[in-house]
């Protein structure tokens, strides 16, 4: 008994829940940015615009 497991990656867009393969190029690399700056702002991370100027 083989079973292709399939995972299918979705993103919520303004209360619309889209599959995230069916978003075009711009719009992915996009998603990936905020994505990624969220994780590192939860890791403890801030980016140069958030940074307090001394």
């Amino acid at each position: 008994m083989n079973r292709k497991i399939i995972i299918e990656n979705y993103i919520d867009l303004n209360d619309d829940i889209v599959l995230l393969d069916l978003l075009p190029e711009e719009k992915k690399k996009r998603a990936g940015e905020l994505i990624r700056d969220q994780m590192m702002k939860h890791a403890g991370f801030t980016s140069r615009e958030e940074k307090p100027v001394i």
